[in-house]
């Protein structure tokens, strides 16, 4: 089983998205899926935190 994600790394991709950055670009730029993004944006909606 992979290991998860650091909370650090969340956190860069959640907050670059709220900059306005392209979600396209974010998951290039972290090296991670749309999904996980599209995941942790969820979370992060739902409990003001994208921890897991």
């Amino acid at each position: 089983m992979p290991s998860p994600y650091s909370d650090d790394l969340r956190r860069k991709a959640v907050n670059a998205v709220k900059r306005g950055e392209g979600k396209t670009a974010v998951c290039r730029m972290f090296n991670i899926s749309r999904s996980t993004l599209y995941g942790w944006l969820e979370r992060e909606e739902q409990t003001g935190d994208c921890r897991a």
